[in-house]
């Protein structure tokens, strides 16, 4: 059985005064905070890692109440802001809880839709967004395709791409992943720009296959605009 990583740890500040007193995790959305659309997404018997930091006592009390019947496995990360943190360190402290094929879902990603186990294959999931305004390569990472599998992850103001990069991964090749991550964590600490993306792509680079997934139906909650541009359009969106 593969597990999910769901990582709240940061501070959420592209949020401004909305993540002043909350993890951006229990923003709401229809009433309801954003992280249970990504909980909802996943059968109840699958085990969800959780990353903990700032506020993380809000997003540990509130799962546990409000989804009695799952099996949720809640790590701290010491540095969450500041000097030292990253995505991908907040990341590494999950290792030893995911030694297993395993899903990496950022917590400000919404999707529609099903996706496919991490047990058989790799998988990038990308999409080309709802509203070119607000998504485009100015403000987003991407990744090209070729024969249906990601050839090349790109950062941000890349003039060619196919998908943009969403944050939700399956890892069928976990421990090549980790080594990876932790390779590139151990050359510089203090790299705040660490992600998975970087780890993906040197996992390309060996040989690894991802298969592209493209996802129709992805909302961003990571800041203000995209919030908005969400909470405008999710509901009607049949």
């Amino acid at each position: 059985m593969y597990k999910i990583l769901i990582t709240t740890s940061g501070t959420g500040s592209r949020l401004g005064e909305l993540t002043a007193k909350t993890n951006k995790s229990l923003v709401l959305l229809n009433k309801r905070p954003v992280i249970n659309y990504i909980v909802d997404l996943y059968s109840p018997d699958i085990e969800s890692v959780i990353t903990l930091g700032y506020f993380g006592y809000k997003i540990r009390d509130y799962l546990i109440k409000a989804y009695p019947g799952r099996k949720f496995t809640f790590v701290w990360v010491d540095k969450y802001q500041g000097d030292g943190s990253s995505l991908g360190y907040s990341m590494l402290r999950a290792k030893d809880k995911l030694q297993c094929p395993f899903i990496f879902h950022c917590n400000d990603t919404i999707i529609k839709g099903s996706l496919p186990s991490p047990e058989k294959f790799n998988w990038n999931g990308g999409s080309k967004g709802l509203d070119p305004e607000l998504f485009n390569t100015k403000y987003l990472s991407s990744f090209t395709i070729k024969d249906g599998y990601m050839k090349q992850m790109n950062r941000k103001g890349a003039s060619e791409w196919d998908l943009f990069h969403i944050g939700l991964v399956g890892l069928k090749d976990y421990k090549d992943f980790w080594s990876a991550l932790g390779k590139l964590y151990n050359a510089n600490p203090n790299d705040s720009s660490l992600n998975d993306c970087a780890a993906m792509q040197l996992m390309v680079n060996k040989g690894i296959k991802f298969k592209a997934i493209e996802l129709k139906k992805w909302y961003d909650t990571g800041n203000l605009a995209n919030l908005n541009f969400t909470r405008d359009h999710y509901s009607s969106d049949k």
